[in-house]
């Protein structure tokens, strides 16, 4: 695990501004105001640029989200073709996306909560799903397990996350990798919005199994990190604004 941590993309000497990473994240309604909020805290001190496309206008979800100084917030969806990858769905609820274009021009997908139900299981080749059980099942119409979860990563041609209190299952259908540790304190609301947010930012720069396995392993390392302090008494806000300090930790 910690090889592919040594891995990771890390910034050259004389790099400039955008080359170390651009992210857009796309989500958020007046149902889940606070959803991408978790996202673009724990994605912003991986990259260079982020940008946030609010998929419904909301006075909440953009006072929100214009509180943090790193995210710029956009109106077009052109934005998707200039970034290295996009992050949708988290924090959708009833709101209407039409994820087609996105689907179509990221160069780089995530794609998390509600904007799984949007892909209607079709899922893009050589992008990354975070479902936890309930998504799997929704999605794929069968019980997340390990051999589940290789075949589909295998038939889709995709990148797995399962989320699981037991251990967060990564696949792609080839290399498959068990992710244990973490807390009960990981059941807040939010951790998965923060876990989205994280394996978003590293694919744009890594490839998207490294990313995967990388996430899944900050995220759960950080929720140990957390209990050392706080008990099971830490939030999602806590995860993350831990996560980059537990990643140049290990």
């Amino acid at each position: 695990m910690r090889k592919i941590i040594n891995s990771l993309w890390k910034p050259e000497k004389h790099s400039h501004k955008g080359q170390n990473g651009k992210l857009l994240i796309i989500g958020g309604s007046k149902q889940y105001h606070g959803a991408p909020v978790f996202s673009i805290l724990a994605a912003r001190r991986f990259v260079d640029l982020l940008y946030f496309y609010p998929a419904e206008q909301d006075v909440y979800l953009l006072r929100d989200v214009k509180a943090i100084p790193e995210a710029m917030v956009v109106y077009k969806l052109e934005k998707a073709k200039e970034v290295d990858c996009v992050l949708f769905g988290i924090g959708l609820g009833k709101a209407k996306f039409d994820s087609r274009y996105v689907v179509r021009n990221a160069k780089r997908l995530v794609i998390d909560g509600d904007g799984l139900y949007l892909v209607k299981g079709k899922i893009p080749a050589g992008a990354i799903i975070t479902p936890h059980e309930l998504e799997f099942n929704r999605l794929f119409k069968m019980p997340g397990t390990k051999k589940n979860v290789i075949a589909m990563a295998k038939k889709w041609k995709c990148i797995i996350i399962k989320k699981d209190p037991h251990g967060d299952i990564v696949s792609d259908g080839k290399k498959t990798k068990i992710i244990t540790g973490g807390n009960a304190g990981m059941t807040k609301g939010g951790t998965g919005d923060v876990l989205a947010g994280l394996v978003s930012a590293l694919f744009c720069k890594n490839n998207a199994f490294e990313s995967a396995v990388a996430a899944a392993w900050i995220n759960r390392k950080t929720g140990e990190k957390l209990w050392k302090k706080f008990g099971f008494n830490y939030c999602a806000s806590d995860v993350a604004n831990e996560v980059a300090a537990t990643a140049q930790d290990l």
